[in-house]
């Protein structure tokens, strides 16, 4: 029967509980308290704006070295001339002496069909070399480019000898046609 005395004294005393208003600072602290959670929630929405953009910019980078990784193992050529700058300037002045060997031969019309088939597993067991280059072992790695060197001196040393017997065929056969018109 407590509990009915207390509701009809409430009851009764309605008005005088209604009058009381709280003091400012009690307003005070409830404006705080309802001001925090925006903070909060504003602090939190950029942090996840920060760790979306950090995550966005590791995985492009990742695919972009993915990328760049793939086209360096598929291109072993571009790969060799960035670790090696000194194979890099004899490989050039080999191509070119070799093209331009190639193109007198061409031009030449007497050229064997073999003679290009010959130079293309030499390119083969080249790109073979530059394979194994990219997966050799340190120390060993002056040798194979010292091997590749090689190749290349050959495949120039044979174009070479095909031009000098070319040349000489056709000193013969000049020097046959001189003999004849005398």
């Amino acid at each position: 029967m407590h509990k009915d005395q207390l509701e009809s004294f409430i009851t009764e005393h309605r008005e005088s509980f209604d009058d009381a208003a709280p003091a400012l600072k009690v307003w005070a602290n409830i404006d705080r308290q309802l001001e925090a959670p925006k903070q909060i929630r504003l602090r939190r929405w950029k942090m996840v704006r920060m760790a979306a953009a950090v995550t966005i910019l590791l995985a492009i980078g990742g695919v972009l070295g993915s990328y760049f990784t793939q086209v360096q193992s598929q291109n072993p050529t571009a790969m060799l001339d960035g670790r090696y700058p000194e194979y890099q300037e004899m490989a050039q002045y080999y191509q070119d002496e070799i093209s331009r060997q190639v193109k007198l031969v061409s031009n030449s019309g007497q050229a064997d069909p073999e003679l290009f088939t010959d130079l293309e597993q030499i390119d083969a067991t080249m790109a073979e070399l530059k394979e194994e280059l990219l997966d050799a072992p340190r120390g060993q790695e002056q040798e194979i480019v010292e091997n590749l060197i090689k190749t290349y001196q050959t495949k120039l040393a044979i174009l070479q000898r095909v031009l000098e017997r070319m040349n000489q065929s056709n000193n013969q056969l000049n020097n046959s046609e001189d003999e004849i018109s005398i």
